[in-house]
């Protein structure tokens, strides 16, 4: 195979190019279709930034497939959002089955945590185990739809399962049987795992991947080559991966399912030996121990809500340790006697969780992992304050060049979002990856006439009094909201800020949909019902796809910097500094130009789409680094006057405009 087979499918003469109605040829997406198929074919390390509506997943499929199927080898790819994922599975792959005219197999691949246990749900059924009238329907649903389903996923329930069912009818690897379970041969983990060995490409997302690196590779099958789409998301991903995770929710939680003195549930309960009343009397002593350490945390630091990092091993007693030691051993010893071998791998699967928390807690605690950042956070809740402690690595380049970019010859990266100031040396630099080849690709739209950015001069500053900011801010959107018809993403950097501007504009006569009071699928699909304005955060600046009509502007509040106060920011700064690099023009500008170009990308998603960002941030005016993050953008007019935005969208749409009242 030569590195111009993907000619004959994307190329001007090519199947699709030139043999599919509404098909489009685009360079941009040949160039990287080439690109991609070199990295396969010799063996290379390529990164590709490729800018919105390129095309890129037919670009990196279409090698993919020809590849895989020739040399009979496996291509991991992997996501960060369920939306790309969705695509890929439900849009990309069918069309290409049946346009490409070759055989290919594919997979998807998913933790053990996504799948339904048949066996699970039938002891679950014995059990008794709800005491909630909501619960108790759910589990009906989940037990009738358990007969009709063919995956088993979480995800194709036809409604948000509570976490509480779904932790008694989930697959739990140190739950399973194996092949001496009476459901393993129509257990849908299995199922599904036997088509991962016989497919060409493993779909899959970057936390299955790392769970699969962490594993020893013991996760996913063996794989030759895998691109990482979104890979401006692979630091996170890792690092949110290889971090510890102690809380008090948790724990009790654990202990609940052990066994609950108010509802005379658990495993405890369960299972008929000798032993089992003192098991009860040491989990009761372990949760004691748990509600002690956790309320003197409170005490220490507090109940409201905050995030706090410890520079030092906190001098706090660790009077939970024992408790669990001497339940582990408690379980470890049950485990022998027992009969049921269901029963055997409940009392071992309880143990090894008591190791694992205390092994975690006492990493936290005594800062035994070099090169982490610790920190506590607390929630107030109704019933009691949630307390998480944490403890994640500073960096990860060097575990990823260890133990994923030197074991592979065949690395994608691609995203429409990886370069800063023209290059990808942040991206590279930040995650250890040494590309043989870089390819920067633009978008095929015609932005100088499809979009316009409105960057005001005239609103107060982020760092002004919050009562003046917030009011400057609201009162913009509200202008901006009007002009548009509705059709509008405000983009915020946190909720805070969100529910401040959500509130006083709720007197606006277009709907109001706010991040939180419903599932993202629902807020999307009344988006596109009728003229309304969504209120976003983090999620709603990548992965949200929404083409034509229905939105016309992008109101970005704020510039997308991380807070310099948190605990994980916070180390990474004192780290660039210990180096003598200046960590705000290296590290802090550098992510939040990354993130403006997600959120700008959410506006323009097709050929005929038209509409404006808006940038309601000062500092692009008052402060130097204003210029770079506008050189970042697509190529588009950039204008202060609002007056120009009214033009802009009446002459685009041909839409009148509105008054205060939204008419």
């Amino acid at each position: 195979m030569t590195a111009k087979r993907v000619e004959n499918y994307l190329g001007k003469e090519g199947i699709l190019s030139s043999g599919l109605e509404g098909f489009e040829y685009r360079h941009q997406q040949m160039d990287m279709a080439g690109a991609v198929e070199e990295a396969f074919e010799n063996a290379r390390h390529l990164i590709v930034e490729a800018g919105t509506g390129t095309g890129k997943s037919l670009a990196y499929l279409i090698p993919a497939i020809l590849w895989a199927v020739e040399n009979n080898k496996k291509v991991i790819i992997s996501t960060y959002t369920k939306t790309l994922q969705h695509q890929i599975l439900n849009h990309d792959i069918p069309f290409l089955r049946e346009k490409l005219g070759i055989p290919f197999r594919y997979a998807l691949c998913m933790g053990n945590e996504n799948y339904l246990s048949l066996r699970r749900l039938k002891r679950s059924a014995q059990a008794g185990l709800f005491t909630q009238a909501n619960e108790e329907s759910q589990w009906e649903s989940v037990f009738n739809w358990a007969g009709e389903t063919e995956t088993g996923y979480r995800s194709d329930l036809p409604f948000e399962v509570l976490p509480p069912v779904w932790e008694e009818v989930g697959r739990q690897k140190d739950l399973c049987l194996g092949k001496n379970c009476e459901t393993h041969s129509s257990c849908f983990y299995f199922k599904s795992r036997k088509k991962w060995f016989s497919a060409h490409l493993l779909i899959v997302n970057h936390h299955l991947f790392f769970a699969n690196v962490a594993n020893a590779g013991a996760v996913l099958p063996a794989f030759d080559a895998v691109v990482f789409d979104e890979a401006q998301n692979l630091e996170e991903a890792a690092t949110q991966f290889l971090g510890l995770e102690v809380s008090n929710s948790h724990l009790i939680y654990f202990l609940d399912r052990l066994h609950n003195p108010r509802t005379k549930r658990g495993l405890l309960t369960r299972v008929d030996h000798d032993s089992v009343p003192h098991l009860r009397k040491l989990v009761m002593s372990a949760r004691q121990a748990v509600e002690a350490f956790f309320n003197h945390l409170l005490e220490e630091y507090g109940k409201k809500d905050r995030i706090l990092r410890f520079y030092k091993p906190p001098q706090l007693d660790n009077c939970v340790y024992v408790p669990l030691e001497a339940l582990r051993e408690g379980l470890k010893s049950l485990e022998g006697s027992l009969q049921s071998e269901e029963d055997r791998v409940d009392a071992s699967a309880a143990a090894e969780r008591c190791f694992e928390f205390n092994n975690s807690l006492s990493a936290i605690l005594n800062q035994h992992m070099r090169g982490y950042v610790y920190w506590i956070e607390i929630t107030p809740r109704k019933r009691f304050a949630r307390v998480v402690l944490r403890g994640v690595p500073i960096h990860v380049a060097e575990e990823l060049q260890e133990q994923v970019f030197n074991k592979l010859d065949r690395i994608v990266m691609t995203s429409a979002t990886l370069t800063t100031s023209k290059g990808f040396e942040f991206i590279k630099e930040r995650i250890g990856y040494h590309a043989d080849e870089e390819l920067a690709l633009d978008a095929p739209f015609d932005y100088p006439n499809q979009a316009l950015l409105y960057v005001p001069d005239d609103l107060p500053e982020p760092s002004d009094d919050t009562e003046i900011y917030v009011n400057g801010i609201s009162n913009r959107c509200r202008e901006l909201i009007n002009i548009s018809g509705g059709k509008t993403f405000i983009l915020f950097t946190s909720y805070a800020l969100l529910n401040q501007v959500y509130e006083r504009l709720d007197d606006l006569h277009f709907p109001l949909i706010r991040q939180g009071d419903m599932p993202t699928g629902l807020m999307i699909k009344k988006f596109k019902e009728k003229p309304s304005v969504i209120f976003g955060t983090n999620s709603f600046w990548q992965g949200v796809d929404i083409p034509g009509d229905a939105l016309q502007s992008v109101i970005i509040t704020k510039l997308p910097f991380d807070v310099p106060k948190e605990p994980l920011t916070e180390a990474r700064i004192e780290e660039l500094r210990r180096q003598n690099i200046d960590p705000f023009k290296h590290y802090q500008i550098p992510r939040a130009i990354i993130q403006l170009k997600q959120g700008f990308g959410r506006l323009i998603r097709k050929k005929t789409d038209t509409g404006v960002v808006s940038i309601l941030d000062s500092r692009m005016h008052r402060r130097g680094y204003g210029k770079q993050f506008i050189a970042s953008l697509p190529p588009c007019p950039v204008t202060s006057h609002l007056d120009t935005v009214k033009d802009f969208i009446n002459s685009t749409r041909g839409r009148v405009t509105f008054d205060g009242n939204g008419r």
